[in-house]
């Protein structure tokens, strides 16, 4: 795929065609972003899509793969970690968050295919889930349930907040029921939590997401990158304690080893999210990853069978199969 802008200087027109298409299929920015930055409606971005295409500003080339490269990625993935579900995606960016965001575009299709209508459908927080909530496609699933299963970030960016992305999802799925863990995802002992378990509609929840058909976790690095430690649910010195307690990151916000085992029974009584067994345990359990810092915590979450479905990219894909050898 091309942007021709041409060797003659542009009308108004042409420029504002020319800047929708280098937005949408250059930059990886959704029609809803590019009308919002424009100022344009969505309809009208639309049409100037279809028309950069029509008049040639937009050339799309379809390719197959550079000598089945990304299949044999995939069959290796596969073969280590018994896996049956892989999609390796060819992705040309070097920079994670573009990487990112053409992952998850071709895993959202990918992931709704392990969907059926009935579905108690499990779904943590997170800027990737929030991307592949943007990129599913429009289907009714009257008979399903969207259920958080990750407690709240108080402190986080908005475009973390798991009651957004419940909601993006019940909207693109057309499920009518979604449930929201109204508590934190931390909390200070576990006290607290025994006495936010006897909150009928709490413990309702909690019980419905320790049974669920499809997870999507988020997977967290451990670093002063991660949102419970940039949020303050946990303190630097537990930060610490992680590290040399042997954790390599989380799995919806439970600290983990390289074998996907809880390395602080403490912490991880003090949160409130699906426990580990209940991602084992689930039909199917869906992670798209496309940076190298969460290489650690995925190959613990594939050894423990917390993750069973898995998109990546081919340079992160790299980095897991030799992470993994060591």
């Amino acid at each position: 795929m091309g942007i021709n802008r041409g060797g003659k200087m542009m009308n108004r027109d042409g420029q504002l065609l020319y800047t929708v298409a280098r937005l949408y299929y250059l930059d990886n920015l959704n029609q809803a972003e590019i009308s919002a930055e424009m100022g344009l409606s969505r309809p009208k971005v639309s049409r100037l899509l279809a028309k950069a295409r029509e008049d040639g500003i937009v050339n799309i080339q379809i390719s197959p793969p550079p000598c089945g490269d990304v299949h044999e990625l995939e069959e290796r993935i596969r073969a280590r970690f018994g896996l049956e579900h892989v999609l390796v995606t060819e992705s040309p960016y070097a920079d994670d968050k573009r990487a990112l965001a053409d992952t998850v575009r071709q895993a959202a299709p990918f992931f709704q295919g392990f969907l059926r209508d009935g579905d108690k459908i499990g779904i943590a927080w997170g800027y990737t889930l929030l991307k592949l909530a943007e990129h599913l496609q429009e289907v009714s699933m009257p008979a399903s349930v969207i259920l958080q299963i990750a407690g709240n970030l108080d402190n986080a960016d908005s475009n973390n907040f798991a009651n957004e992305i419940v909601r993006h999802f019940s909207q693109k799925l057309g499920v009518k029921s979604l449930n929201t863990l109204p508590c934190p995802v931390v909390v200070e002992n576990s006290i607290i939590v025994d006495l936010l378990l006897h909150d009928s509609k709490i413990s309702h929840i909690i019980n419905q997401v320790n049974g669920v058909d499809v997870a999507f976790p988020n997977i967290g690095v451990l670093s002063e990158e991660n949102c419970l430690w940039r949020t303050g649910y946990i303190s630097t010195e537990e930060l610490q304690q992680l590290h040399r307690s042997g954790s390599v990151g989380c799995i919806c916000c439970r600290f983990i080893n390289e074998r996907g085992e809880i390395v602080d029974p403490s912490l991880d009584e003090r949160t409130i999210s699906i426990g580990l067994e209940a991602l084992r345990s689930a039909r199917h359990s869906c992670a798209c990853i496309a940076s190298d810092d969460k290489v650690p915590p995925l190959v613990g979450s594939l050894r423990a069978g917390l993750v069973d479905v898995l998109a990546i990219d081919s340079r992160t894909a790299e980095t897991l199969l030799a992470y993994a050898e060591d």
